[in-house]
Protein backbone atom coordinates (compact mmCIF):
# COMPACT_ATOMS: atom_id res chain seq x y z
CA UNK A 1 0.00 0.00 0.00
CA UNK A 2 1.62 3.44 -1.26
CA UNK A 3 1.96 6.06 1.81
CA UNK A 4 -0.46 8.13 0.15
CA UNK A 5 -3.40 5.76 0.30
CA UNK A 6 -2.41 4.92 4.29
CA UNK A 7 -2.80 8.31 4.69
CA UNK A 8 -5.89 8.66 2.62
CA UNK A 9 -7.20 5.28 5.14
CA UNK A 10 -5.63 7.62 7.92
CA UNK A 11 -7.54 10.49 7.57
CA UNK A 12 -11.01 9.02 6.54
CA UNK A 13 -10.53 6.98 10.03
CA UNK A 14 -9.78 9.96 12.09
CA UNK A 15 -13.41 11.76 10.43
CA UNK A 16 -15.05 8.22 11.76
CA UNK A 17 -13.26 8.59 15.14
CA UNK A 18 -14.32 12.39 15.43
CA UNK A 19 -17.88 11.66 14.33
CA UNK A 20 -18.50 9.16 16.73
CA UNK A 21 -16.87 11.21 19.29
CA UNK A 22 -19.38 14.60 18.65
CA UNK A 23 -22.17 12.07 18.55
CA UNK A 24 -21.87 10.57 21.81
CA UNK A 25 -20.71 14.01 23.42
CA UNK A 26 -23.89 15.14 22.04
CA UNK A 27 -26.38 12.26 22.78
CA UNK A 28 -24.84 12.93 26.88
CA UNK A 29 -26.12 16.03 26.75
CA UNK A 30 -23.50 18.50 25.47
CA UNK A 31 -23.62 21.05 23.45
CA UNK A 32 -21.89 23.24 20.80
CA UNK A 33 -20.88 26.37 21.07
CA UNK A 34 -20.13 28.37 17.76
CA UNK A 35 -17.70 31.34 18.37
CA UNK A 36 -17.20 34.30 15.98
CA UNK A 37 -14.30 34.95 13.60
CA UNK A 38 -11.47 36.64 14.80
CA UNK A 39 -12.31 35.55 18.94
CA UNK A 40 -9.72 34.23 20.36
CA UNK A 41 -8.93 31.94 23.47
CA UNK A 42 -6.10 33.64 24.71
CA UNK A 43 -6.81 36.26 28.02
CA UNK A 44 -3.66 38.27 28.20
CA UNK A 45 -1.74 39.63 26.20
CA UNK A 46 0.91 40.97 28.51
CA UNK A 47 4.17 39.20 29.04
CA UNK A 48 7.02 37.80 26.83
CA UNK A 49 5.82 36.24 23.70
CA UNK A 50 9.35 34.49 23.02
CA UNK A 51 9.81 31.01 24.09
CA UNK A 52 13.28 30.10 25.26
CA UNK A 53 14.13 26.79 24.88
CA UNK A 54 16.75 26.42 27.18
CA UNK A 55 18.81 28.80 29.74
CA UNK A 56 22.18 28.29 29.97
CA UNK A 57 23.65 27.65 33.50
CA UNK A 58 25.80 30.25 35.53
CA UNK A 59 28.33 26.82 36.81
Amino acid sequence: MSSKSKKKVAAETSREDLAKHVAAFLKAGGKVQQIPTGVSGQTSTSGPRQIVLSHKSSS
